[in-house]
């Protein structure tokens, strides 16, 4: 059987899957200089298969990096910021809410993006309000894992996505009516509004609010009943479309 030590210096060894083996029997054993040999290692480790294995060694040693982990919330290096939010999303401990929200509002994309899943696995409904600041920002990639971190929050987030409906950003408008609807019937409540945004001045946030009450359940279906004979003909035939789809139709 190696040796702790042997496994330490197999962390940087030249293949991938050594360090991948290495990376998994570490997390599975106790020892002096694990959790420090790991975190180090995964501070520049380039594979993203390496790293997966990595993160799952380190939450097996949290209590001896939890206080690396934060400091390096803080830290310069953007891939230093990222990695620290990805394993505490792993680890999903309330105490470090405080610490980890507000990597939600980092500039850096795959940063932030991190940062949602963070706050949403270790905040839950506390983590709402910060979460709801990001709608509408970047990229498609970091809006859908902003919508996946309300769907982990589930109904709590329902109402500041109702409330986004009306935001003055169309973004915001078109993000939030999206997320609403990857929420299904958690999102029973938000059938009104949805009927509301509907009729939004901006034709995908038309779209965005009809697709939504599509993917909700009964409380939707005397909303796309009267979208269905509206006058807006996109609307109309998109709520026409869903209604077909619908156990009750």
């Amino acid at each position: 059987m190696n040796s702790t030590q042997n496994l330490i210096d197999t962390l940087n060894h030249d293949d991938g899957t050594q360090r991948r083996q290495a990376a998994l029997q570490l997390g599975a054993v106790e020892g002096a200089g694990i959790a420090d040999a790991l975190l180090t290692r995964l501070r520049q480790e380039p594979s993203s298969c390496v790293r997966e294995d990595l993160t799952w060694a380190l939450v097996q040693h949290r209590d001896e990096i939890e206080t690396d982990l934060v400091d390096m919330l803080g830290s310069e290096s953007a891939f230093d910021r990222k990695t620290a939010a990805h394993v505490i999303s792993k680890v999903a401990d309330p105490r470090h809410f405080e610490a980890v929200v507000a990597v939600v509002a980092d500039a850096d994309a795959d940063v932030a993006i991190k940062g949602y899943r963070a706050a949403a696995n270790t905040g839950g409904p506390a983590a709402v309000p910060a979460l709801a600041s990001r709608l509408g920002d970047g990229e498609q990639l970091q809006r859908d894992a902003l919508t996946s971190a309300f769907v982990r929050i589930g109904t709590p987030a329902v109402p500041a996505l109702v409330a986004a409906l009306t935001a003055e950003r169309v973004e915001v408008r078109e993000h939030a009516a999206d997320a609403l609807g990857h929420l299904g019937s958690d999102a029973d409540e938000a059938a009104t509004a949805l009927e509301a945004a509907a009729a939004d001045v901006d034709a995908e946030v038309r779209l965005a609010a009809v697709s939504a009450l599509g993917q909700l359940d009964g409380a939707a279906d005397a909303p796309l009943g009267r979208l269905a004979s509206g006058v807006d003909p996109m609307v109309a035939a998109v709520a026409t479309a869903y209604l077909a789809d619908r156990p009750s139709a």
